[in-house]
C-alpha cells in the first residue's frame, strides 16, 4: 500500500488586548515575521531531548503573503538495519547518530485585508512535526511581540459539533483495521495466504443522500475505549469520513492511532516522484485547492 499522505489545515490569528489583528498590515505584520522566520531557519536545528532535527526550505513565495516549501524533518537516536525489501540483502546498519530526514510540505497563506490566515502541514505515514513547528513559531512570535498572542486553530476538528465543517454532509464512513489477524479472512476465504489483512467496514449513502453531517456523526460514534470502535466483534483503531469540502468530496480522519483526526487524505490526488514523496508541484496544487475551498466556506460562514 502506498504511503499515506495527509494535510492538516489551521487558521492563524493574532490577538492584542482581546482584539484580532490584521495579518498583512500594521507594524509589524505577521507576513513579515513568517518571511524572516523561514529565512532564519534554513540550517539544521537540533532538539536533543526529543531526538529530532529540522530546518526549512522556501520553494515559492512569488505570490503576495504566500510562502511554500519543505520542513526537512529528521529523527535519530536508535539503531536499525536497512535491507532490500525483496532480497532481504543487508545494505547498512544505521547508527544512533544517523538522522533519517524526510521532506514535509508546508504552506502559509495570508489573504489581504483579513484578520486570519492559513497554515498547511503535510504528514507522511502518520509522521509530522506540526506541534514542534507551531510551538516554536508561537514562542518566538510572542517573545518578539510581547503584546500579541498567536494562535493556530485546526479547521477540521472531528470532535467539534459547531465547527466550520460540522454541517458538511458525510457521503461515506469507513472503519479500518490495518493489521487484522488472518482468521478474519477465514470467514470469507479458505486458506488465505497473508498472516494479517487490512479489514474495513464501509457505510455509504445512496446517491444524492448522506449519512448525516460531519459534526453529528463524529459526536455519535460509540467508542469502546479511547479511539477504538468495536463492530461485529472486531476492534477498529481508525475511522475515515468522506465529506464535501467546496466542490469535492475528500477523505478526513475521524480518529486514528497517529492523531489522524482532522487530517485530509490526499494520497490519491498527488503525483509521487522517484523518491516516493509527493512532487512539490502536485502537493502545492492540491493544498492550494483545499485552502481556497476552506477560505470560500469561511467567508460564507461568517456572513
Amino acid at each position: 500500500m502506498a504511503s499515506a499522505i495527509g494535510i492538516r489545515i489551521y487558521q492563524i490569528s493574532v490577538t492584542r488586548n482581546g482584539k484580532t489583528q490584521p495579518l498583512t498590515s500594521g507594524r509589524p505584520s505577521f507576513g513579515e515575521f513568517i518571511s524572516d522566520y523561514i529565512s532564519s531557519h534554513t540550517t539544521s536545528i537540533q532538539d536533543s531531548e526529543r531526538e529530532r532535527s529540522w530546518h526549512l526550505e522556501l520553494k515559492e513565495d512569488n505570490n503576495p503573503n504566500s510562502y511554500k516549501g519543505y520542513i526537512h524533518y529528521g529523527t535519530y537516536g536508535f539503531e536499525s538495519d536497512f535491507v532490500d525489501a525483496k532480497s532481504k540483502k543487508h545494505h547498512y546498519r544505521r547508527k544512533r547518530t544517523d538522522v533519517e530526514i524526510i521532506p514535509l510540505y508546508f504552506e502559509f497563506w495570508l489573504p489581504e485585508n483579513e484578520h486570519f490566515g492559513f497554515a498547511a502541514f503535510q504528514s507522511f505515514q502518520g509522521r509530522s512535526c506540526i506541534n514542534l513547528i507551531m510551538t516554536d513559531l508561537k514562542n518566538k512570535f510572542e517573545k518578539k511581540h510581547a503584546d500579541d498572542l498567536l494562535s493556530f486553530k485546526k479547521l477540521l476538528p472531528a470532535d467539534s459539533k459547531n465547527g466550520l465543517f460540522a454541517s458538511a454532509p458525510v457521503k461515506q464512513f469507513r472503519l479500518i483495521r490495518r493489521d487484522a489477524p488472518s482468521d478474519l479472512a477465514d470467514r470469507y476465504f479458505s486458506n488465505p495466504e497473508p498472516d494479517s489483512v487490512k479489514f474495513e467496514v464501509i457505510m455509504s449513502a445512496r446517491r444524492n443522500k448522506s449519512l448525516g453531517n460531519f459534526g453529528n456523526l463524529s459526536k455519535s460514534i460509540k467508542l469502546k475505549s479511547k479511539n477504538v470502535v468495536r463492530y461485529g466483534g472486531v476492534d477498529f483503531p481508525e475511522a475515515v469520513a468522506e465529506i464535501r469540502i467546496g466542490n469535492r468530496t475528500r477523505k478526513v480522519g475521524v480518529f486514528g492511532l497517529n492523531g489522524e483526526a482532522g487530517v485530509i487524505d490526499i494520497t490519491d490526488s498527488i503525483t509521487r516522484g522517484p523518491d516516493g514523496h509527493p512532487t512539490f508541484a502536485s502537493i502545492a496544487l492540491e493544498t492550494d485547492s483545499i485552502i481556497d475551498d476552506m477560505y470560500k466556506t469561511m467567508k460564507g460562514y461568517q456572513k
